[in-house]
């Protein structure tokens, strides 16, 4: 024994996956003693959603995670959606099931996420304590946990439940994977995911603020192609929307080597465009180029689409040569762009890559590396895609690896 604070389990990090396993732990009848960098707990539950916190999914499964989704899979299996679903309403959180299986707060609002948690958390014994950075992380009989203050805990065991660098101002740095590499753990290389993306082409400025429903497809015509379907944002630097941020994680190891390339489907549902558009000639061809796509495409989104493809603007479609119509029809089922980057880690709602999780138990979320050290949610190399996959995976991640830590 020492005469510094002793704990059963010091949990660094009140994000999603901290305080669920602080609670989980402190109902066990654990010492549990929780701490927070930063000056309120749970910051990027509060922005979560765009502030209203989309805690799952009724649809999650494995196949939405990337990384290491074998790992997801089991997080799955101990805490699947009815479970997670389950809790919350036990914790008194009213929910409401949106578009696509989203889950929401019946409020509208992340506070009512993350404040059921914290008073869960004090109600069930855990201590919380914020502006307290651990910076430095040993084991030798137990954990010692030196603070930045120069404090020194003690635990017997320790959860590093930090989150990835993403989205710094809402909290996010690279102090979990500090920690981690200093108890022998691997960094997988980190990338920003859930993240627009610029392109090289300058005239999509000319749709800031414009959004489409559509299909984009990485690396068309390729065997490394891959797809997503969803809402497209242009902004005044390239492209946002879910999905494109959907096909981000996919992109930062490629763009190191070279712009990434791009196509853009406005209507997937549409087989033979081209055989569409000649239809489409036929029914209004006393139209100009503009009045074509009237009730078609957004305005501004033809506009560009015209003068991309050289169509001629004042005379009636009938006159479109046979080269023009299948240009018009390419461009509306691949219209091409070029990615050049990815926006910065302030932008980026999650990271991809982490604790390589080769190092990791998959069942108990325990360090292979260092036993009685857990490691959790978003540290780790597993990323999912948005609708509420990363916040399941975080709950489940800290409840998790409270029912496997050892009971006194």
């Amino acid at each position: 024994m020492t005469d510094t604070p002793f704990y059963d389990v010091i949990i660094i990090g009140a994000g999603a996956s901290g305080l669920m396993c602080a609670l989980q732990c402190a109902r066990r009848g654990k010492k549990v003693m929780l701490l927070e960098k930063e000056k309120q707990c749970g910051r990027k539950i509060l922005v979560s959603g765009n502030g209203r916190c989309n805690l799952t999914n009724a649809f999650v499964s494995a196949t939405d995670y990337r990384g290491t989704p074998e790992l997801a899979q089991a997080v799955l299996q101990k805490f699947p959606f009815k479970t997670c679903l389950d809790f919350f309403h036990k914790l008194g959180v009213l929910t409401v099931q949106e578009e696509n299986g989203r889950i929401f707060p019946r409020t509208g609002k992340s506070t009512a996420v993350a404040e059921a948690l914290r008073l869960a958390c004090q109600e069930a014994g855990a201590l919380l304590r914020v502006d307290s950075q651990a910076v430095k992380l040993e084991k030798k009989k137990d954990f010692k946990i030196t603070l930045a203050n120069g404090e020194v805990l003690h635990a017997k065991y320790c959860v590093l439940a930090c989150g990835s660098k993403a989205y710094p101002q809402a909290g996010g740095s690279e102090s979990g994977y500090q920690l981690a590499r200093q108890l022998k753990h691997h960094i997988t290389p980190l990338y920003q995911t859930l993240c627009a993306v610029n392109v090289k082409e300058k005239a999509v400025a000319r749709l800031q603020g414009v959004r489409a429903q559509v299909k984009i497809t990485l690396w068309p015509g390729t065997p490394q192609a891959v797809s997503n379907e969803g809402e497209v944002l242009f902004t005044a630097y390239g492209l946002s929307g879910p999905a494109v941020l959907n096909l981000s994680g996919f992109m930062g190891p490629q763009l190191s080597k070279g712009p990434v390339p791009l196509a853009m489907d406005f209507f997937p549902d549409i087989e033979d465009k081209e055989l569409f558009i000649r239809q489409r000639v036929k029914t209004f061809a006393k139209r100009n180029a503009k009045e074509f796509f009237a009730g078609l495409l957004h305005e501004n989104i033809a506009n560009l689409l015209i003068d991309f493809a050289g169509v001629r603007k004042n005379v009636p479609v009938s006159q479109w040569t046979d080269n023009t119509l299948k240009t018009v029809a390419k461009n509306l089922g691949a219209w091409p762009f070029t990615v050049t980057a990815l926006r910065p880690w302030t932008e980026a709602m999650a990271a991809a890559g982490g604790v390589n999780c080769a190092e990791i138990n998959y069942n108990t979320l325990e360090s292979l590396c260092c036993p009685g050290l857990y490691i959790l949610g978003e540290l780790l190399n597993v990323d999912g895609r948005s609708g509420g996959f990363n916040l399941h995976f975080a709950w489940g991640c800290g409840y998790t690896a409270a029912l496997a830590m050892p009971e006194e």
